[in-house]
């Protein structure tokens, strides 16, 4: 169920991107991306909705969660959403998009809006290392059926 939320967007100038290939059609892919019952099969351990259009979704790891706010998604190509970085106070925009080549299908996940200082820095560290490992995470799980959620 979305529900409204808005939050203030970061304007940092500190961002970063990390991307994979998988070995599976961008459908399947967007699938696993975007609807809550795959996301918590292999990412998150419950959601309550879909990332696949506009509105507010949380997302659960364990007993903590967080709030996401879809600002945009274009179908098996891309959404974006905000959401507050581990560290700091401020919403970051993260962006995934989907490119198909040959059965493979790219994702490239960037997130920006940290400050350019310490908290800003460690925070922004934190995620691109999360993201990485969400990459990983999602391969194993499209190309093998193998969750590595811990």
């Amino acid at each position: 169920m979305k529900t409204a939320v808005t939050l203030k967007e970061a304007r940092g100038p500190v961002a970063f991107t990390t991307e994979s290939w998988i070995a599976a059609p961008a459908a399947r892919v967007w699938q696993l991306l975007t609807k809550g019952p795959w996301l918590s099969r292999w990412f998150t351990s419950a959601t309550s909705g879909d990332l696949d259009a506009p509105g507010t979704v949380r997302l659960w790891w364990g007993k903590s969660h967080e709030d996401v706010q879809v600002v945009k998604a274009r179908w098996e190509k891309s959404f974006e959403f905000l959401w507050v970085a581990y560290g700091v106070k401020d919403a970051t925009r993260v962006t995934v998009s989907l490119r198909s080549k040959n059965g493979m299908t790219r994702v490239r996940i960037s997130e920006r809006g940290w400050k350019r200082d310490r908290a800003g820095t460690e925070s922004a560290l934190h995620h691109a290392e999360g993201w990485a490992v969400c990459l990983c995470q999602l391969k194993a799980f499209a190309q093998f059926g193998i969750e590595l959620r811990g």
